[in-house]
């Protein structure tokens, strides 16, 4: 059998690989790098995250070293304010976020600097962030990296479900907004949907904390990168409260919705089966067709 005589099996074959190889890189893309990401080293040692753990984490386990960069740069190293607020309706929300800084970035020698910020943000129980929509944001150019880290299984209900956390890379330099003379302020915004609460009545209350920040930064003279954690002026955490009312389903209607959701199913079984002995009969015969 040679492979001229078949062009269609050639095309077939060729739009497989294509499928194949588009499947692929799309992966590549949107699984995070996890030597980009500071947090990774966290869940390689705990399998959920727990504020009490990773606040040790953020002390001791970050090597953050003496950086010589910290001489030559003029970096906002206090946070003044955060502002938190939830923007949209119903279960899939956006939490927006406006980091207020100390001072600009300036480097004493001339030269030219490169800064990124990293923003951690704890995500309380009963919320998650999906990956998809977060490296759509990084091919738009809003963040330079983005990850999720934790219970990353966005089926899980929330009984079943343990915590996970969004970091999120920036360039600095193109998201500063000056207020005043030794002040900066940045904004974005996270993508975050509810997971189904357990049944009873009402809703569930779900607070959110501030965010960790950092600051990364290099001078282009140099490969040296210089991490450091962003700490609150006074040591006071200025942040606004944010509470998301997730509804529960009630307990009254769930005998109600099984039934239908059973009845349902049944029904659209029984149609898939009509639908493939119809068709399957009327392929048996063609030559009744033609006649």
């Amino acid at each position: 059998m040679r492979i001229q005589d078949h062009p269609k099996q050639c095309f077939i074959l060729y739009i497989t690989l294509v499928l194949i190889s588009s499947t692929v890189s799309c992966l590549h893309e949107v699984a995070p790098s996890h030597n980009k990401y500071i947090t990774d080293s966290y869940f390689k040692e705990h399998n959920s995250l727990t504020d009490s753990k990773f606040e040790d984490y953020i002390a001791q386990g970050i090597a953050y070293g003496s950086c010589e960069l910290l001489e030559e740069l003029k970096v906002g190293t206090n946070i003044i304010s955060v502002h938190q607020k939830l923007i949209g309706e119903g279960s899939h929300r956006h939490l927006s976020l406006s980091i207020r800084l100390e001072s600009l970035l300036e480097s004493k020698s001339g030269s030219q600097e490169f800064c990124e910020a990293i923003i951690i943000e704890r995500l309380p129980s009963g919320v998650f962030a999906d990956l998809f929509e977060l490296q759509h944001l990084v091919q738009r150019g809003v963040f330079t990296e983005a990850g999720v880290f934790g219970d990353t299984n966005l089926e899980l209900p929330s009984f079943r479900s343990n915590r996970s956390l969004i970091e999120v890379h920036l360039d600095i330099g193109s998201k500063l907004s000056p207020r005043h003379k030794d002040e900066v302020e940045f904004k974005i915004e996270l993508p975050l949907h509810a997971r189904y609460q357990p049944l009873g009545h009402g809703f569930s209350r779900v607070e959110f904390r501030p965010p960790n920040v950092f600051m990364q930064c290099s001078i282009e003279r140099t490969m040296e990168k210089c991490l450091f954690p962003l700490s609150y002026r006074n040591g006071e955490s200025k942040a606004d409260e944010v509470v998301w009312e997730i509804p529960c389903g009630d307990k009254e209607h769930a005998g109600i919705v099984s039934a239908i959701t059973f009845m349902s199913a049944i029904l659209s079984a029984l149609l898939i089966i009509l639908v493939s002995i119809y068709y399957s009969g009327s392929n048996d015969c063609p030559d009744l067709k033609q006649l």
